[in-house]
């Protein structure tokens, strides 16, 4: 929990509202679609997210806690209760954020981020013990940034890059590198190189599964 804290830079006994200031700043920091040259900015804002979910979680504990607390000393002394203040879901500032900076309603997508994708590579036995770079080749589905990933009406004129359907498929080269010890059904996770099917949710990730094989 502490490390949590000291992800957002915020003190324990930090408010929701303190929470939700610090994770306002480090979303918009670390949105992949903000730093397209930084391949750790996906894990950065990963670890932002996990930590408001986890705190906001916790402070909305402690807040029922002391309503129920509340509660039954009025019900006690008067007879009488309350209802407590309604909840705030975990992703409605990120909507928020997200509706600011890219002018796009995310509350309505399906999607809270990019599907995971897996790529099977085989490496000689023998390579396994020493660690080997390899290169890869791969197709994720990407949202077209010509139109930003908006499918287009009868109403409005078609993107010409996707035809209209707000996604294409992206050919993607990689250099991995499958380190010293790998076994057989060894699985990397490479982050942020899964599908991207739309902007302003994280892309998913790619899953390595290393394959040994002996003569090649």
């Amino acid at each position: 929990m502490d490390c949590y804290y000291k992800i957002l830079g915020i003190p324990f006994r930090a408010s929701q509202e303190e929470i939700k200031k610090a994770f306002r700043a480090l979303a918009l920091r670390w949105h992949p679609d903000r730093n397209p040259g930084n391949p750790r900015a996906a894990e950065h804002f990963r670890e932002v997210l996990e930590a408001y979910e986890s705190l906001v979680e916790e402070s909305q504990r402690r807040t029922r806690r002391e309503l129920r607390r509340s509660e039954k000393a009025a019900r006690d002394s008067w007879g009488v209760g309350f209802e407590g203040a309604p909840e705030e879901g975990v992703f409605s500032i990120l909507d928020e954020i997200l509706q600011e900076t890219f002018g796009v309603d995310f509350a309505r997508r399906k999607s809270r981020r990019g599907t995971d994708l897996r790529f099977d590579v085989q490496i000689p036995r023998s390579h396994a013990a020493c660690g080997v770079q390899e290169d890869i080749a791969f197709q994720r589905l990407m949202y077209c940034r010509r139109c930003s990933g908006e499918k287009s009406s009868p109403a409005v004129s078609r993107c010409d890059l996707c035809m209209g359907n707000g996604q294409l498929e992206e050919h993607c080269n990689l250099r991995i590198w499958i380190p010293p010890g790998s076994e057989n059904g060894t699985r990397l996770r490479i982050v942020g190189q899964g599908d991207h099917p739309a902007p302003g949710i994280p892309p998913g990730d790619l899953v390595v599964c290393v394959h040994l094989v002996d003569g090649m």
